[in-house]
């Protein structure tokens, strides 16, 4: 068996709150029947819920009128009591479905719901076993989604600015979500500010974005206010137990004139090498990197997709929620802290809901190999598995490995897991499915023996380039380059970033003007045929006798050193740019773990990495597990940690 790679640090998620109701009976109470032939007239919600019930349907056996307070987004924690909905009358605002639901995505959203108008389309989990919170089916969701679009859009203008939804991932967000979609409002998802750590990151985004509001539950508004005092804001924040109160807003009723779109979504990265962006994502780029996804990944009507993956960050946003919708299938979310709490979880899921999809950075798998016991795997079945991916730049094949031999034995398959590569510029995904459709992939290039690939779908082959960065040329297979992308999967740019924009979304080879511009990505690869061995980022480069070396083989080579060492919590960097062949290492230790001798081990890192490369190590320091700065993914910021070393505030910048 493959020895396991150490757990990286679980990614920072803010304690679970209770989901707050933003559905009171007394919004219910205006129909939101849509004239549109392609909706059927709206029964009551009981009555709906008594006639699938007689209906037997399977995903809905233990649905009664009485329990379909469920099927709508409720606070999940309160007593069982049932809503009055009174549905006689129809806003004279949703009497074109087309109108309302503004835009190619909420078109596409909606069309694929109606598709599947009494299947379950999204499963909200509880943190204990075989329970569920919430079920939305097909028409659930569309008209909910409804509901919500015209409260938003009584009260708040798309024209004046983004939505900002700072709510936990459940009923409410997915509602919301659709909501203000199909109300046509560019919505961006946040993280809220945590207790005891500084707000600045979360004022600056709010800043950046400049919200016509921010929806919060009321449990945080007095979290979120106190992070933004000081701010100078003129965005409410409101709690959505006070969303249909809001006072209508005076504008005009006409639609938003063809060709003026805003973006569909504000996606902010998780700033691994650089403070967040905001990227402009259209509807028409999520369509369509939805639909090379789907295609990669084999997702269709079929598909089950389980995602633990925050939903402010683009993987737990696009693919667990978006994507499946997109594909006809149905997505199945679980609580972020109930994977990382108890990781078993999230593998028994993947049996009881047939489960065909699900994934994440390396620490979750590294996460299961360290936490999930013999016993608790009795009664697992991973059968249904059949896309297991994994995000990171790069992957680790031992710890891939280790994976499949410690699950095969319940029913993962071993070309069910495979690594992915993508990022927010370009929506979502860019490379990365299950290694069963294609042929071997053959021995890995020169010094890529200890990475995952990622597959390049046919899609993708002339739409991803290894560039080099500094000639702006192509280079052959089995070189190192910067991987550029083009097609429709592009990002419009980034929101107020013209400079950044035009440098990164704009890139022409200069070898083949004639191609079009391409996306910078600034991460570094080697292609070799329909394989894309990433091996880390352009920021992250170490410099040494004339040769490029990516921080990440430095970190791994040290982990090896000693058992207690993570790799995949360490940052390697040069103290200072100009000064090539030296660099300083920041290596985290595991979880209840120590190192016995650290002097011992400082000194066979410092001859490793030496020999391996010829760079001195200047300064070593083992810190404890969880110390270095995070994204929202779980990646390091070595980027901000590089800057703080610098300029001599390294301890300002460790947690």
């Amino acid at each position: 068996m493959a020895k396991p790679l150490p757990r990286n640090r679980p990614v920072p998620i803010a304690p679970p709150m209770a989901i707050i109701d933003n559905c009171p009976a007394e919004r219910l109470r205006c129909s939101l029947v849509v004239s549109s032939p392609m909706i059927r007239p709206r029964r009551s919600i009981a009555t709906r819920f008594t006639q699938r019930r007689n209906g037997n349907r399977q995903a809905n056996q233990a649905v009664t009128a009485g329990e379909a307070h469920r099927r709508i987004p409720r606070p999940l924690s309160s007593p069982v009591h049932r809503v009055n909905v009174g549905l006689e009358r129809r806003p004279q605002s949703l009497q074109n479905t087309r109108m309302w639901c503004a835009g190619v995505l909420a078109e596409e959203l909606r069309r694929r719901l109606l598709e599947r108008p009494d299947h379950p389309v999204v499963t909200v989990c509880g943190a204990r076993a075989s329970q569920a919170t919430g079920v939305f089916s097909g028409l659930d969701l569309h008209e909910a989604a409804l509901e919500r679009s015209a409260v938003l859009s009584r009260a708040f203008s798309p024209a004046h600015g983004p939505l900002a939804l700072v709510m936990p991932c459940g009923a409410d967000f997915v509602a919301m979500l659709f909501g203000a979609i199909y109300a046509g409002f560019t919505v961006t998802a946040l993280a809220p500010p945590r207790p005891g750590v500084p707000a600045a990151r979360f004022a600056a985004i709010v800043r950046d974005c400049a919200p016509v509001a921010i929806l919060c539950p009321e449990d945080w508004r007095g979290r979120v206010e106190t992070a933004l005092a000081g701010a100078e804001l003129a965005a409410p924040v409101v709690d959505l137990s006070t969303v249909s109160g809001l006072r209508p807003r005076c504008a005009s009723d006409e639609p938003a004139p063809v060709g003026e779109e805003p973006p569909a979504i504000l996606q902010y990265t998780s700033g691994s090498t650089r403070a967040p962006k905001a990227v402009k994502l259209s509807g028409a780029n999520i369509v369509a990197n939805a639909e090379l996804a789907n295609d990669t990944w084999g997702m269709d009507e079929r598909g089950v997709f389980l995602s633990w993956l925050p939903h402010f960050h683009d993987m737990g946003l696009m693919g667990g929620i978006l994507y499946p919708i997109l594909a006809g299938g149905r997505t199945v979310l679980l609580d972020p802290l109930h994977m990382i709490q108890r990781p078993e979880r999230w593998l028994r899921l993947i049996g009881e809901h047939g489960v065909t999809m699900s994934g994440g950075p390396a620490f979750a798998y590294s996460h299961c190999l360290e936490q999930v016991t013999d016993e608790q795997c009795v009664g697992l079945d991973l059968s249904s598995w059949t896309s297991a991916f994994c995000g990171a730049e790069p992957v680790p094949a031992a710890l891939m490995n280790a994976f499949r031999a410690r699950f095969g034995p319940y029913g993962l398959k071993p070309d069910a897991v495979f690594g992915s590569y993508g990022l927010a510029e370009y929506t979502l995904m860019a490379a990365g499915g299950n290694p069963a459709l294609d042929a071997d992939k053959g021995a890995p290039p020169a010094g890529c023996g200890d990475i995952e690939p990622c597959r390049v779908a046919p899609a993708m082959r002339e739409n991803l380039r290894l560039v080099d960065p500094d000639t702006r040329r192509g280079v052959g297979e089995g070189q190192a380059g910067e991987i550029w992308l083009r097609g429709a999967s592009v990002a419009v740019g980034y929101h107020n970033e013209p400079a950044e924009t035009e440098a990164t979304f704009r890139a022409v080879l200069a070898d083949d003007e004639t191609s079009g511009t391409w996306l910078r990505t600034g991460d570094i690869a080697v292609r070799q045929g329909d394989w894309l061995y990433v091996t880390g980022r352009l920021k992250d480069l170490l410099f040494a006798n004339g040769r490029k070396v990516p921080a990440t083989d430095v970190e791994w080579l040290a982990g090896e050193q000693d058992s207690a060492l993570n790799p995949m919590a360490a940052a390697a960097l040069m103290p200072d740019e100009l000064d090539t062949g030296k660099a300083v290492l920041l290596i985290e230790l595991k979880r209840r773990a120590r190192v016995a001798d650290e002097p011992s081990a400082g000194e066979l890192i410092r001859r490793a990495v030496a020999g391996a490369w010829g760079i001195e190590l200047n300064e070593i320091r083992i810190l404890p597990s969880g110390t270095l700065p995070r994204t929202s993914s779980g990646k390091i910021r070595r980027r901000e940690v590089a800057e703080a070393w610098r300029a001599g505030r390294l301890d300002e910048v460790l947690q």
